[in-house]
């Protein structure tokens, strides 16, 4: 009998240590597979200019397409930054069809989703790899700056001109804390923007 249970014993004790060590080499092996994956992103130098056919605004809503975020069920930066740019692109349409009270709801809650992710990721990045060789267009501070652009216009068509003002402190803010960190031609049109809009007053 006690021999019976000391064979039970052992037998158990290989099943542990195979299934321990199983798991050490895959995790080995996703180790090194991630780092030869991450090896074959490009890399640029700080002060590269980032040019408008590469990093646009266009090119950010289709790499987010998909199922709409609602922000009660947003768990990840991920979903946050996907929110900030579906309902982003749903208030510069609205904006465009003249529908500016619902263009500025949508503008604003793009800007609520934003600012979550900048709590976690508060650094602007062309191209940033979210997992394997996979990258996005990674511009939080620099699409707030341009939907405070685009709600210093509304403002001003609806007549607030303090929230205007409002709007382009904010504005200007974030778009130097994207320059900080990344150049892109995007973000010298905005800077441009920007200017206009502060030679008016």
């Amino acid at each position: 009998m006690n021999r019976v249970d000391s064979k039970k014993i052992f037998y158990l004790f290989l099943v542990i240590i195979f299934g321990f060590l199983g798991t050490r080499c895959a995790a080995a092996k996703e180790e090194l597979h991630a780092h030869g994956d991450m090896a074959s992103v490009k890399t640029y130098p700080k002060d590269y200019l980032h040019p408008i056919t590469e990093t646009n605004f266009e090119k950010a809503v289709n790499e987010n397409r998909g199922l709409k975020v609602v922000e009660e069920n947003a768990t990840t930066v991920h979903d946050y930054y996907r929110g900030g740019i579906q309902e982003k692109a749903e208030g510069e349409k609205l904006l465009g069809e003249g529908r500016l009270e619902e263009a500025q709801r949508h503008l604003e809650k793009s800007n609520r989703f934003f600012l979550v992710v900048l709590r976690y990721l508060p650094e602007d990045e062309a191209y940033k790899n979210i997992y394997g060789d996979h990258t996005v267009i990674f511009l939080p501070n620099l699409l707030m700056a341009d939907n405070y652009l685009k709600l210093i216009t509304l403002f001003q068509k609806i007549g607030r001109d303090d929230k205007a003002i409002e709007a382009k402190g904010h504005g200007n803010y974030y778009l130097s804390q994207s320059l900080k960190n990344v150049k892109t031609e995007w973000a010298f049109q905005i800077q441009k923007g920007f200017e206009a809009e502060l030679s008016k007053k």
